[in-house]
């Protein structure tokens, strides 16, 4: 009798599994060698249990096989991704390093050729404007608020 969708769970399967002899079924018994005729109602039952469990598992293959199919893509179009991110970030960093390396020889230059005073002109301004914003940020902080002169209305 053919199993309803109900019962073909993999747990119900399994919990059926002593229903069928499946030693005898697959390798036959250790006694006389009895063949499966069609009229016998016991191994053509057999056999198309053994035909649906091998097609539900088959199934189960193939939908497990789907999903490390788009797993393996979906990995693949990542690795792409990442290179691509990586290799735009590699260009990135070249032109900084050399920024900072032209800024650095200027610098170099500039200290060499006795600009201390220009340098310590510097060391204020920037000074300055770090005072100057930690003192905005602290009032900010505070809650205090710059409030104009009331209108007065005559």
């Amino acid at each position: 009798a053919a199993m309803s969708a109900r019962q073909r769970t993999p747990q119900n399967l399994y919990a059926n599994r002593f229903q069928v002899d499946q030693r005898a079924a697959l390798f036959g018994s250790r006694g006389p060698r009895q063949k499966f005729n069609a009229g016998d109602s016991n191994g053509s039952s057999t056999g198309s249990l053994l035909e649906q469990q091998n097609n539900d598992m088959i199934q189960d293959l193939e939908g497990k096989v789907q999903q490390l199919k788009e797993i393996s893509t979906d990995i693949g179009s990542k690795v792409t991704e990442s290179n691509t991110l990586l290799g735009s970030m590699s260009t990135e960093f070249d032109k900084a390093k050399g920024v900072l390396s032209g800024t650095m020889t200027k610098l170099n230059v500039m200290v060499q050729t006795g600009g201390g005073r220009h340098m310590c002109l510097l060391i204020c301004v920037v000074l300055f404007f770090f005072l100057l914003m930690w003192g905005l940020y602290g009032r900010a902080k505070r809650g205090a608020t710059v409030t104009m002169a009331p209108d007065i209305e005559t």
